[in-house]
């Protein structure tokens, strides 16, 4: 069985590669905005180059954290270990230190992170994201054997950034999810975005971003 604290050890692990990964991502964004502005300017083709560079790391990155491989940390072990009543009796000390949670609430927490994994797994967006890592980042192979399970939609040749979004979105609201399980603690999945945010866009000399978006705007959205 496993113990509490390498569930925390993994919770934060998986945090912290969320946190570099929504970093990576509003770079990408902001570079997706000046790369559209180009206007033969010098330095247009660098920054055309390193959008494709960061976005291959975003790709990389969102497969293995999704990817069901059963040797890496990963959500797939997350999820597995969070299936059992066994565990969740485990975390009611912590997640129950005031007394003013139920064992019926950390279950209905755990469905929803389970829910919400399952459709992360099975979504078009990822099917997706695998198809083009086959092609164009992992292995280079122009006919994966993935597209013989998967939607005929699945077989692309570019990604949007509204379809890595997603995915990132929802794996932050599943480490937050999971972190207030553990301990009710949370992951600051908005303020590291903004951060982030304010970052690219000093530092790729584009206006200062308007409006905000949070985790609650675009949860739940695919497009």
């Amino acid at each position: 069985m496993i113990s509490i604290s390498e569930i925390r050890e993994r919770s934060v692990d998986l945090a912290a590669h969320g946190d570099v990964l929504i970093q990576h991502s509003e770079n990408y964004y902001a570079l997706s905005q000046a790369v559209a502005e180009a206007r033969a300017r010098t330095g247009d083709r660098a920054r055309m180059l390193t959008r494709q560079a960061v976005g291959s790391e975003i790709v990389s990155r969102l497969y293995r954290l999704i990817k069901n491989d059963s040797d890496a940390w990963n959500y797939p072990w997350l999820i597995n270990h969070l299936k059992g009543d066994e565990l969740l009796e485990k975390l009611m000390p912590t997640f129950n230190h005031d007394g003013r949670k139920t064992f019926r609430e950390l279950i209905q927490l755990r469905d929803e992170v389970l829910s919400l994994f399952d459709k992360v797994a099975s979504s078009l967006e990822f099917q997706k994201l695998s198809v083009y890592r086959q092609k164009f980042v992992g292995h280079r192979v122009p006919k994966p054997r993935d597209l013989r399970k998967f939607s005929p939609e699945a077989d692309v040749v570019e990604l949007s950034s509204s379809e890595l979004r997603w995915l990132t979105d929802v794996l932050s609201v599943i480490a937050d999810r999971t972190a207030y399980m553990i301990d009710r603690s949370s992951f600051p999945a908005d303020q590291i975005a903004h951060m982030a945010q304010d970052e690219a866009h000093a530092l790729w000399d584009l206006p200062a971003p308007e409006n905000r978006k949070s985790l609650k705007d675009v949860y739940g959205q695919t497009d």
